[in-house]
């Protein structure tokens, strides 16, 4: 049983309260869109950040309650929004081992249910009375993953990524809805200020680790990590590995970045984008560009640990660090 696994199932009855709400906010007078809402419950991911949401809540001072499960369930509806609009605009046919919406059914039913999702998250905040402090918290959320996937785009554009870009944009794009499900949690179950505190940074730290371990994934080989490889390269997206790969080896930045400037993902030439493709990535490889990654990602996770010391002792905090740890692992 892994570490999540253990934790939903410590967490009941709590998470039979959460997959319910889920099912039954999404209900619809129309079909399709019913049809759609069943096709994605059946093929539902890690849901962790559902899951941080509640195990925060039984982890602090306060109590676990019905507005707790709506930010948990929150924060799924807007992640998987977020997954329909990216599988439209990456073009993306495959998602979680099955067809994606896009695919399934049409671009359009993706954009038009994640824009479905994303309401429903707001009304089951407000149906639940959850205070404008949460419904701010993420409002701000998702201004600022629309303004991360833009700051992306441009970025790879222009190929000047560095490191603060870098975790600008995965800090708008992936922390920040960590950040939402963790400490909207914590407010709402009446958790001390400094509690609050302490478990918005562990969210943010694990929000940047656990993209910084997928950017490091991404240059393993598919059957390492199951998923394809080098997607961030041929995106010509500069992310953590070859970051380091820079700092390790600063005379050779220049020619790379030109290099990855060369690759069209539109060109019919596919020869020419895989010899570039394979320069890059063997050049990270050669300048230790995913051990330096993986000392980094380990600082985030210490990071992230180290801010749950204002916790009293409990199952669920030692299974948040727990679940911190187990990033560390490739």
């Amino acid at each position: 049983m892994t570490v999540l696994e253990e934790i939903k199932l410590k967490l009941s009855p709590f998470w039979g309260d959460f997959e319910k709400l889920m099912s039954s906010a999404l209900v619809s007078k129309s079909s399709m869109l019913n049809t759609i809402n069943d096709y994605l419950l059946e093929a539902s991911g890690k849901q962790l950040r559902p899951m941080l949401a509640i195990a925060v809540a039984n982890a602090g001072s306060g109590l676990c309650n019905d507005k707790v499960v709506a930010c948990a369930a929150a924060s799924e509806l807007i992640h998987t929004a977020t997954l329909l609009h990216d599988d439209v605009v990456d073009d993306s046919d495959n998602r979680r081992g099955r067809l994606t919406v896009k695919k399934a059914f049409s671009p359009g039913a993706s954009l038009l249910l994640g824009d479905y999702w994303l309401t429903k998250a707001i009304n089951v905040l407000i149906s639940r009375g959850c205070p404008s402090e949460v419904l701010s918290l993420f409002a701000g959320t998702l201004e600022a993953l629309a303004e991360g996937e833009l700051i992306q785009m441009e970025l790879a554009d222009s190929l000047k990524t560095g490191y603060g870009d870098y975790e600008e944009i995965i800090s708008r794009k992936t922390a920040s809805l960590f950040v939402a499900s963790v400490k909207s949690s914590a407010i709402v179950s009446g958790m001390s200020p400094d509690e609050i505190e302490a478990v918005s940074r562990y969210a943010y730290n694990l929000g940047l680790s656990f993209q910084m371990r997928d950017d490091i994934l991404d240059y393993y080989p598919t059957s390492v990590s199951g998923k394809d490889s080098n997607c961030d390269i041929e995106e010509r997206k500069v992310t953590l590995p070859l970051l380091c790969a820079f700092s390790n080896n600063p005379a050779m930045e220049s020619e790379i970045r030109e290099k990855m400037r060369a690759i069209d993902p539109m060109s019919p030439d596919k020869e020419k984008n895989a010899a570039i493709v394979t320069e890059v990535r063997n050049f990270v490889m050669k300048n230790g560009g995913l051990q330096s990654a993986a000392e980094f990602l380990g600082n985030k996770l210490k990071e992230a640990v180290d801010a749950l010391s204002v916790l009293g002792d409990s199952y669920f905090k030692e299974a948040l660090v727990s679940l911190a740890l187990s990033l560390q692992r490739i």
